[in-house]
């Protein structure tokens, strides 16, 4: 029986020793808690196995021996098992230090626990027993293991009452399961002796079952707990992106969940592949400087774009023993790049040929319009018949709203596309109200209507600024009011308020009393295309443009536009705009220079200039009759020709002053031949200067042709006093004769 007895404890007692073993392995850095767990499986595996030794002893002299070395694993365990439980309990103070203390004086009363004459052996049907003789060491021996008890108890009690973490309680009735079943067994065994039964060793075989209990809770302990190395390992696996860990032959060892779902392959499907099985990458990609890079590669398996970041891992001795890689998938940011890109060249297509219709639409509109408004400004100028000049005004109106019309739609067009330009100038205030004011007095008049301007005399003249914008918003305003006044009148009041010594804050109100607008339709005044109250201003004309281009103009111009409205009694429009002034000349009174302007058509040019020879090149034969027209009064000499070669043999037989050249020709336009009469080495005319006359009013044209090498530009269609000051532009004065009647 005590060789059956001895070899289940021997087998316990290796199973013990081996998962202490175990245990301390695998943790690679090891902490107070490892090391405690580790002893306390050595000393019960000692305990366990010398007193299992005794067992099977027939000489109590040697029985005594192995039991005084058992009794060294008894203490060790002892100390093992309250520091393990001051430990987790996390005691402070004189409690931890009392406890502590204590338990260490096993090894004071080791000496005298193990003297032969305190120990009674005896052969019974187990094996070799022993039992302890009544003394004072004897009591000594059991206060001790009674207090040494005591004190793990207050431990777990005062741990179970400090508890906030379901995890710290389970600990802590698993511990006192281990000192209950400790005390249990040396309970037993002492009362079976003093019943007068054979020893058996409960003690010891009851410390294996509290082993056990106390290694699932090691390993639980260890499992729930969040320390430095398994906070790594839940971060590592609780990324959502690829991770995946390469050893330096580029095999493929750990990946976390993101790496599986990205590959579609378990964990250890995985690490059979190697780097170039996953990704497509050049061979030298591990091969660089530093610690980290990044590269662009393509998945074999989903044909997925990624952005790879690759981190080295080195060993104690810094040689190079692994690779991080985390993988970033930019698929869909590389395909939305590339729709993105798409969209934008069929954007950019759109607006070419939306650039391309516009110029188009210019030319081949602008083109009869000159024809006919310069026809009718010839019969303006000359025919003395009333009724004629009456139709020939009403067509002059209509001319020029029509070019109002495709004005509205190019400066639109050159708003849209960030190309239109602020060119500020000094200008004259009066002038322009006044040009303002015979513009919109005509219309105004036909309608019955008063146009007023109330202007301060004392409000600064000469000012610094984009006039024709400025005159370009201030007549929209105006015209809008004409057009949506049926009676009443239309007044324009400028007032002006100081902000700078030389800059001055200018108020143009301009208040009718018209249809009014809804307080609902004030906010889409401004937008493109849009015309408010469309049923009661449906046979107004216009486009819907003015508005629009008026508010962003102003915006350019870092000024602004407000609208005060009474349905069905009037509107009131209000610019706000800041101009630099640069002189002290005051505007005074108004006039009306109709008359005068009218008197300046019939009888007066601003120039003559008979020895001047001009060369006028156009397909069109209707606008050199118009040019002809408009310059027959300067006395100008006008050459005309009808195509690039052409003009060619013109420059080559006579020299010009001025060349007003065409450009959308047949065969040879405008830019070709210039640059043709620039290579000819007989051009009588090298020194001419040469304007291009255009249809094409889009964004950027002017600078277009002044970089071709004109010396200057004139768009369709032709304004007669424009040419005429062109021409005094470029004109040698000595052959000029000025303000002639």
């Amino acid at each position: 029986m005590k060789e059956f007895l001895f070899y289940v404890i021997f087998a316990l007692s290796s199973i013990t020793y081996f998962v202490g073993f175990s245990e301390l392995g695998r943790s690679s850095r090891k902490s107070i808690i490892d090391r405690l767990y580790f002893m306390s499986a050595v000393f019960s595996a000692g305990w366990g196995m010398f007193i299992g030794l005794v067992l099977i002893q027939t000489d109590a002299d040697t029985a005594a021996v192995f039991r005084a070395i058992g009794m060294v694993h008894i203490i060790g365990l002892l100390i093992c098992f309250t520091n393990m439980i001051i430990y987790w309990s996390d005691i402070r103070g004189r409690v931890k230090r009392w406890t502590a203390c204590f338990v260490w004086l096993g090894v004071l009363l080791y000496p005298f626990l193990v003297q032969r004459q305190n120990v009674e052996f005896s052969m019974t049907a187990y094996g070799m027993s022993y039992r302890i003789k009544p003394g004072i060491w004897s009591a000594v021996y059991v206060a001790y293991c009674s207090v040494t008890a005591v004190n793990m108890m207050i431990l777990i009690i005062h741990m179970l009452r400090r508890s906030i973490h379901k995890r710290e309680r389970d600990i802590a009735y698993a511990m006192m399961l281990c000192v209950f079943i400790v005390g249990f067994g040396c309970a037993m065994d002492a009362m079976l002796q003093m019943m007068g039964f054979a020893a058996l060793p409960i003690s010891t075989l009851a410390q294996f079952a509290a082993q056990i209990v106390l290694c699932r809770t090691y390993r639980f302990d260890n499992e729930s707990r969040v320390t430095l190395e398994n906070m790594s390992k839940f971060v590592y696996y609780s990324v959502d992106e690829p991770v995946f860990v390469f050893d330096e032959g580029e095999h493929l060892c750990i990946v976390n969940n993101g790496a599986t779902i990205f590959l579609g392959l378990s964990a250890e499907e995985c690490c059979k592949l190697q780097m170039s099985d996953i990704f497509v990458l050049d061979r030298d990609v591990f091969r660089f400087r530093g610690n980290k890079s990044r590269v662009e590669a393509r998945c074999w398996q989903k044909n997925n774009i990624c952005s790879i970041s690759i981190d080295k891992i080195y060993d104690d001795y810094m040689d190079i023993i692994g690779y991080i890689v985390i993988v970033h998938d930019v698929t869909e940011r590389v395909r939305m790049l590339e729709r993105l890109e798409r969209e934008k060249r069929r954007a950019d297509k759109a607006n070419e040929a939306k650039s391309a219709f516009l110029a188009n639409m210019s030319h081949e509109i602008r083109t009869p319009i000159n024809a006919v408004m310069g026809m009718n400004e010839m019969i303006l100028r000359e025919c003395e018949e009333p009724a004629i000049a009456e139709y020939a005004r009403n067509i002059q109106n209509a001319s020029k709203t029509l070019l109002v019309l495709i004005n509205d739609i190019l400066d639109f067009s050159k708003i849209e596309s960030g190309m239109m330009e602020v060119i500020e100038e000094e200008y004259s205030l009066r002038d322009m109200l006044g040009a303002l004011k015979t513009e919109c007095i005509m219309r105004a008049e036909e309608k019955g209507l008063a146009l007023n301007f109330v202007v301060p005399p004392d409000t600064p003249n000469d000012l610094m600024g984009d006039e024709v914008r400025v005159r370009q918003i201030l007549l929209n305003i105006l015209t809008n009011a004409v057009k949506y006044t049926m009676k009443g009148s239309v007044t324009m009041t400028v007032s002006h308020e100081k902000v700078t010594p030389d800059v001055e804050q200018f108020t143009f109100a301009v208040a009718d009393t018209g249809i009014g607008i809804k307080e609902e339709n004030i906010d889409r005044l401004f937008g493109k295309f849009d015309r408010v109250d469309e049923e009661q201003v449906h046979a107004i004309e216009g486009t819907g443009l003015g508005l629009s281009i008026v508010d962003r103009l102003l915006k350019l111009m870092q000024g602004s536009v407000t609208v005060e409205s009474v349905y069905g009694q009037g509107s009131v429009f209000t610019v706000h705009l800041q101009q630099k002034v640069v002189s002290d000349e005051k505007v005074g009174v108004l006039g009306d220079d109709r008359k005068k302007n009218e008197k300046r058509r019939k009888d007066t040019t601003l120039f003559v200039a008979p020895d001047a020879k001009i060369l006028a090149v156009d397909d069109n034969k209707v606008n050199l009759t118009v040019i002809r027209g408009l310059l027959r009064k300067t006395k100008v000499q006008v050459t005309c020709a009808s195509s690039g070669r052409e003009c060619l043999e013109c420059v080559a037989k006579e020299q010009y002053d001025i060349i007003l050249l065409d450009h959308m020709m047949p065969a040879m336009d405008g830019i070709e031949t210039l640059e043709e009469m620039k290579k000819m080495p007989d051009n009588k005319s090298r020194d001419a200067r040469v304007i291009v006359l255009t249809a094409n009013a889009m964004a950027g044209v002017r600078e277009m042709y002044l970089e071709k090498g004109f010396d200057d530009y004139l768009s369709k269609p032709i304004d007669g006093t424009l040419l005429e000051q062109l021409l005094m532009k470029y004109l040698s004065p000595e052959c000029i004769i000025q303000g002639v009647e």
